[in-house]
């Protein structure tokens, strides 16, 4: 097994092809083999079962799969079984760690939960880099889990999502919604300057829950030379069962086509309690 390695550490999330080195006897490539690696969970259960394609010179790939996003933590254990003509067999056995996903950190420190993983593409901070974990504003009361876009090392696209939770009401009409939203830190810190003129606002409920959305525009207040231009962003105003807090999640971007994933995103949202770090 040349991956996933005893040393391995994946986050639930996190996307794993199995990767396998076949040899025979005398330390030659076994070629047009059979080969099929099992995923087992930390609790023994199969959690996949991969067939690896052959890619020559003894080297055996398997299909992406998945981590799920709960219950990841432990030991994991994949076991890959390989057999050739005319009667060669094999068969190797690997743990790596499985470490929690994102969503289950961000549920532990903020009372939270939003499906976070590697097929989310906007930036999001990787829990082995301090300086960047979940960029937490907690004396605020919010979090930014997403920020810049980079291609081509400039700002092309600008992609955000933040979530806010304060001890407050929710606003009784239009114009409470919209001055609620504007006294919030804008998308990505404060980064961006919001203009408050006609800001469209609507009473909806947000996964059954009461709520208001407020759309608008926002200004880059930027200045490294290469500010990225306008662009739209949406607040989601809502109180949810089970939580103390009123909750706001904050999408924006300068490409619109980026708004609908991050709409999806955001209806993965479920909250509890807050723990008391949050209240902070």
């Amino acid at each position: 097994m040349t991956f996933p390695l005893e040393t391995t550490e994946l986050v639930g999330g996190q996307s794993l092809r199995v990767t396998a080195s076949l040899v025979d006897n005398n330390d030659q490539p076994v070629e047009g083999a059979m080969v099929q690696a099992e995923l087992q969970t930390p609790s023994g259960d199969v959690f996949a079962t991969l067939p690896c394609a052959d890619k020559g010179q003894g080297r055996y790939l398997s299909d992406y799969v998945r981590l799920p996003l709960r219950g990841t933590e432990g030991a994991w254990c994949v076991v890959a079984q390989a057999t050739w003509e005319p009667d060669g067999q094999a068969q190797v056995e690997q743990t790596f760690k499985g470490l929690p996903s994102f969503s289950e950190e961000l549920q532990s420190l903020y009372g939270f939960w939003i499906e976070l993983s590697d097929l989310f593409p906007y930036n999001v901070p990787h829990a082995d880099d301090p300086r960047n974990k979940y960029w937490p504003y907690e004396d605020g009361g919010y979090v930014i889990l997403a920020n810049n876009f980079f291609r081509g090392g400039t700002y092309n696209h600008f992609v955000v999502l933040d979530v806010h939770w304060r001890d407050a009401d929710l606003p009784s009409d239009e114009a409470a919604a919209v001055a609620y939203v504007q006294s919030l830190d804008g998308p990505h810190g404060k980064t961006m300057d919001i203009p408050t003129a006609n800001p469209a606002t609507e009473r909806v409920t947000f996964r059954g829950w009461p709520a208001w959305r407020v759309n608008g525009h926002w200004e880059s207040t930027l200045s490294n030379g290469n500010p990225p231009p306008s662009g739209l962003v949406e607040w989601m105003v809502f109180l949810c069962p089970g939580s103390d807090w009123l909750w706001t999640v904050v999408i924006a971007t300068n490409d619109a086509m980026y708004m609908d994933d991050l709409r999806t995103l955001r209806e993965t949202f479920e909250c509890s309690t807050p723990c008391v770090k949050a209240r902070l």
